[in-house]
């Protein structure tokens, strides 16, 4: 019986590769390379991510200068495609929201001992607005459609020079001024939309 020669395979030693790292990595998805132009400073960078947000609250305009990386020109919002339809979206439901009325509070305050002339030039002001009502001296209640920008020029534009008034608009949250002084209307706003610091205990 013939025996069969022996045949020794050497087979090739396994390549040793690189371990793979399956985390997803959003850097490199969504990398912050996007700058504002605001008042004249580039702020940045920022996530497509983030300026979307920014548009969604309404916190960039048509109009907002925008660069798309490093040696990009800055550019109206609207000519960068991927945040146009945000912008477009929160100008609609802006427009919408304008279409309905609104609540307004109105304080007025002192304006040089003119109190009553006061009342009565903001009475026929209000009168104009909308439907109002002082339900406590000098603090009105108006529900108009106007916005906040209108209401408060027309008030100032109605009452006796000196006269303080302080606006605040319930559905957006918003408020507004005429007469304050500088302090006055930096501590307002100092205060409206500041966070609360937890309290510590």
């Amino acid at each position: 019986m013939r025996l069969r020669p022996r045949i020794d395979r050497v087979l090739p030693a396994r390549t040793s590769r690189p371990p793979t790292n399956n985390t997803l990595n959003l850097a490199d998805l969504d990398p912050a390379v996007w700058h504002v132009m605001s008042q004249g400073k580039a702020h940045g960078p920022f996530t497509l991510g983030q300026l979307q947000a920014y548009a969604d609250a309404g916190k960039i305009g048509p109009l907002t200068r925008i660069s798309s990386g490093d040696g990009e020109p800055f550019l109206p919002a609207l000519d960068h495609a991927p945040l146009r339809p945000r912008i477009d979206a929160f100008l609609e439901r802006r427009a919408t929201q304008r279409a309905e009325a609104s609540n307004f509070v109105i304080v007025s305050g002192p304006d040089s001992g003119a109190g009553t002339n006061r009342r009565h030039a903001l009475g026929a002001a209000l009168n104009l607005l909308g439907r109002f009502a002082e339900p406590i001296p000098g603090t009105f209640l108006l529900r108009s459609g106007h916005a906040l920008s209108d209401v408060r020029r027309a008030l100032a534009a109605a009452v006796p020079d000196g006269t303080q008034l302080m606006i605040v608009e319930s559905r957006d949250a918003r408020i507004g001024w005429s007469g304050l002084s500088i302090d006055g209307a930096e501590s307002a706003r100092a205060v409206w939309d500041a966070p609360i610091n937890p309290s510590t205990k």
